[in-house]
């Protein structure tokens, strides 16, 4: 007896996948999101986003200029009032048998319910409330490095951008300081927001936390500070408190709160005190407690001593709880593959 594993859906290269990017990272995710699937033989629909529909168009047109037979790899783009009827339309379709989707927890939520009303897989990537925990012996000057390039590369717009740094009291006044120079070194200008409305969230977590006590490090609240349309300035919060919604509700923007912490287990409480568990990272000079921390947090990924925005190919990629589940990166392939018992008596 063998077992062969098979591109999947009966190895019929006829079989339809529907894949979403968001429009964060357009060209990169897009490509992600079919490579995969083509490469295990499936042909795919690539679902363009709203925000920039004319990428979608342009990943496809690089895979036809690179001879890939038409009807593979096909795109489709539309307005975002006709969304919720397309996506339950390519869905119900039983050409297509797995969905793929990367974007925010609760549009993907609607996916899976969706999919799972017609008994299909899924593939998700979505949201994430990224933790730091920066221990005693953590080397600061690389902690606050890598913190503030976590924090505010691509304005915050990236699931894995750092949201919350849990530090050790002893070193939360000198990482602080470190803190407040590196961002203001290496974020000078004021980044773009995809819109005005992201703008706006980010404002009213801000100043909800404030209002509810907590303390503004670096940037300002008062608006007449920040530059007109969709620019934002990164935000340092201290003292962000569980009544605050900053502390659960992810920003995807130039925001980021800091919280003392007194012991290893408050730490790794406040790190897993999230519907998210997409990435993190732990600072120290100790290994093995760099280890023994990472087992203990919830999250798909924990970085010792680098950012939490870090995705390299050759490693899974994906999150547990409310930030999806399945494996980009080293794992793709399986997800678009499924085992085929074949037995032969002679």
């Amino acid at each position: 007896m063998q077992i062969y594993t098979y591109p999947p859906f009966l190895s019929r290269i006829s079989s339809t996948s529907r894949l979403t990017y968001p429009r964060n990272a357009p060209y990169i995710l897009g490509v992600r999101s079919i490579a995969y699937a083509l490469a295990a033989g499936n042909t795919a629909i690539l679902k363009a986003s709203e925000f920039s529909p004319r990428c979608a168009w342009a990943i496809a047109d690089c895979f036809r200029l690179g001879g890939l037979p038409a009807g593979v790899l096909n795109t489709i783009a539309h307005f975002t009032s006709s969304a919720a009827a397309i996506t339950e339309a390519l869905i119900a379709d039983s050409r297509v048998q797995k969905i793929n989707f990367t974007g925010s927890t609760v549009v993907g939520r609607i996916i899976a319910e969706t999919a799972g009303r017609h008994l299909k897989p899924v593939l998700l990537e979505l949201g994430g409330k990224a933790p730091v925990i920066v221990c005693e012996d953590a080397d600061l000057e690389v902690a606050a490095t890598e913190c503030a390039k976590g924090a505010f590369m691509h304005c915050g717009q990236v699931c894995m951008s750092t949201e919350k740094i849990l530090v050790h009291k002893d070193v939360a006044a000198a990482f602080e300081e470190r803190y407040r120079e590196k961002v203001v070194d290496m974020f000078t200008k004021q980044g773009v927001l995809i819109n005005r409305a992201a703008v706006d969230r980010n404002m009213r977590l801000v100043r909800d936390a404030v209002g509810k006590g907590a303390e503004v490090l670096t940037g300002t609240v008062e608006q007449d500070h920040q530059l007109p349309g969709t620019h934002m300035s990164p935000i340092v919060v201290k003292g962000v408190t569980e009544a605050m919604e900053l502390y659960n509700t992810e920003s995807f923007g130039p925001t980021v709160s800091i919280i003392e912490v007194e012991t290893e287990e408050e730490a790794v409480r406040i790190a897993n005190d999230t519907p998210y568990g997409l990435t993190s990272a732990v600072f120290t000079e100790d290994l093995r407690r760099g280890l023994r921390l990472a087992k203990c947090i919830e999250s798909g990924a924990v970085h010792i001593n680098g950012m939490t925005l870090h995705d390299e190919t050759m490693l899974p990629h994906g999150g547990v709880k409310c930030s999806g589940y399945g494996r980009f990166g080293s794992g793709g392939l399986e997800e678009w593959v499924r085992s085929k018992t074949v037995t032969f008596k002679n």
